[in-house]
């Protein structure tokens, strides 16, 4: 059996992180969501074709191949802006949707894999083994926002990062489709004042529950 670790939380609040570490330590295959709603705003960005034309993002959304995408130019204000607004159409979610379930089915020769975003413990696989939420102070996922922005964008203006967190926040949690939620049976973890290290040690305890 392929036992599902599935991580929500908002954004800049480690999950992402934590994804990876648990990820690498057990050897499970790793999926971040957020990637594949980036890749297809990119590909929308790059095309120059009307960004928000809902049959327009499903397009891409059908046709993505990850493979063909240099996630290094995905994590920039723009398509954060973008992957945002149009996360919001039931058409996407549902045809990402499937592409996150056919993960599952690509890796069932595996003993476990590991998913993060925003809908992946109350939607995508709500019957998973095991769920987290992260979360964190506004405060601290804005500097960790920053300080990844500021790679890419030296003059960037941290308060401009506070209002877009609150603005994602607010879109995440307030969509009509798979809005962003805390699931009853996910185990919470507020990051904010803990180091990556103590994250992983919680979250890896909770893990080894379920898998010894």
């Amino acid at each position: 059996m392929t036992i599902v670790i599935a991580i929500d939380g908002p954004a800049g609040s480690g999950k992402g992180t934590i994804a990876k570490k648990i990820s690498s330590f057990y050897n499970f295959p790793h999926l971040d969501s957020g990637i594949l709603y980036r890749s297809v705003a990119y590909l929308c960005h790059k095309s120059g074709e009307k960004i928000f034309d809902e049959k327009n993002v499903l397009r891409y959304a059908q046709n993505l191949n990850l493979d063909n995408i240099d996630i290094d130019k995905l994590r920039t204000e723009n398509i954060d802006e973008i992957s945002s607004k149009i996360s919001s159409f039931s058409s996407l979610r549902e045809s990402l949707k499937t592409f996150q379930l056919n993960f599952k089915k690509i890796h069932s020769d595996k003993s476990g894999i590991v998913v993060d975003g925003r809908d992946i413990t109350t939607v995508i696989f709500p019957d998973a083994e095991i769920k987290f939420y992260i979360t964190a102070s506004l405060k601290d996922r804005a500097n960790r926002r920053f300080e990844e922005l500021v790679l890419n964008n030296s003059k960037i203006d941290k308060k401009l990062v506070i209002k877009e967190l609150q603005k994602r926040d607010q879109r995440d949690m307030e969509r009509s489709t798979a809005p962003l939620k805390i699931a009853k049976d996910a185990i919470v973890i507020d990051t904010s004042n803990l180091t990556i290290e103590e994250v992983n040690s919680k979250v890896q305890r909770e893990i080894e529950k379920v898998i010894k």
